[in-house]
């Protein structure tokens, strides 16, 4: 954002087409103290995939924007939240009581919590 601007219109600084709808989507600031770095872009969608962006892929227009993806979850992923002490580390939430925890520099390899829970997860703060 440009608070010097006075018009009331902001400018499109970069779009990104996908094929699945996003119930959640956070912009983490991992790597953020390497130069140049815009952080992660992390969307949980409605058929239970995970993908993180690079934020400055999409800004200079680029390609692939895709860093890691993954659909270990079974249901709609409803929420994501990160680790405001450890910056690399995610939780995402779906249907079912389904909770991983990601770690951002081995995004291949969830971990769980524990088993499902038969209460229903409507939110939950991650640190």
């Amino acid at each position: 954002m440009n608070f010097a601007d006075t018009s009331m219109d902001m400018k499109l600084r970069g779009s990104l087409s996908t094929s699945n709808r996003f119930h959640s989507l956070i912009w983490v600031a991992f790597e953020m103290d390497i130069e140049g770095s815009s952080g992660r872009l992390i969307g949980g969608s409605e058929n239970g995939t995970v993908t993180v962006f690079s934020p400055d892929t999409i800004l200079a227009a680029g390609e692939d924007a895709i860093i890691g993806q993954s659909n270990k979850h079974t249901g709609p992923v409803r929420a994501l939240d990160y680790n405001r002490f450890q910056n690399n580390l995610i939780a995402s939430g779906a249907n079912d009581s389904e909770i991983y925890i990601w770690d951002l520099n081995n995004f291949s390899n969830p971990m769980t919590p524990g088993a499902k829970s038969q209460v229903g997860m409507h939110y939950f703060n991650f640190f």
